[in-house]
């Protein structure tokens, strides 16, 4: 369910990312599966006790949409009213963890765990390892020539839940360069992404970084 508050500041909407199925940022969703799959670059690492289900847990996380964009017909996608003239738009997407197995008297009887088996390491994410699956979504989506840059990646805190600020940019074949700019935040039950992209001639700068910084995360009670 995606819930439109209308009235915050120049026609904005807050948009509260709170049940997104499908993953509409190309990438994003993987870089942080493959972490699950356990391809880390540290095998140590990789081995060492996971300090994620430590995170608090979150009810759900809001943004503002920038004045002129809309929903699209791609569930979690808003364009701009130009669109496709301007191609700038914003994604988000949710995943929520699995929770653990609920058990029948049998399953306990036989001694069966409600432990799903799975670790989940999202918050070990690096520099190198998004740069390097990011970089193949996108050369499978537009070929090998499309000039993929890592442009910087910091950690970020989003109202004391932690995760990622990155910004990259890449150029298809015949194309103008594209920019885009992803926030990831964590918390031990859900995973929020939310992906600003426009092109090189598009001013929506200033307009995405206002809208990133409205980023808020409920905390779970």
């Amino acid at each position: 369910m995606t819930i439109a508050v209308i009235g915050y500041g120049n026609g904005s909407l807050r948009v509260f990312a709170e049940s997104i199925t499908d993953a509409t940022s190309v990438g994003a969703g993987a870089v942080l599966d493959d972490i699950v799959d356990g391809k880390n670059e540290n095998k140590e690492e990789a081995n060492a006790p996971s300090e994620f289900g430590s995170l608090p847990k979150a009810l759900s996380c809001t943004f503002i949409v920038p004045a002129g964009f809309h929903i699209s017909d791609i569930p979690g996608q808003y364009v701009n009213e130009h669109y496709p003239l301007e191609s700038a738009n914003v994604t988000y997407n949710m995943t929520v963890l699995p929770k653990e197995k609920v058990l029948t008297n049998a399953e306990k009887a036989a001694g069966k765990t409600a432990d799903n088996g799975v670790e989940y390491r999202y918050n070990e994410l690096t520099s190198k390892m998004y740069e390097s699956i990011q970089k193949e979504n996108y050369q499978n989506l537009y070929g090998e020539n499309i000039n993929f840059t890592m442009e910087t990646f910091e950690k970020k805190e989003f109202d004391g839940f932690p995760g990622y600020l990155i910004k990259t940019s890449f150029t298809p074949e015949n194309a103008q360069t594209i920019h885009q700019m992803t926030a990831i935040v964590l918390s031990s039950n859900k995973v929020f992404t939310v992906v600003f992209s426009r092109a090189a001639d598009d001013d929506f700068e200033e307009a995405f970084i206002e809208s990133l910084e409205s980023i808020h995360v409920i905390k779970l009670d």
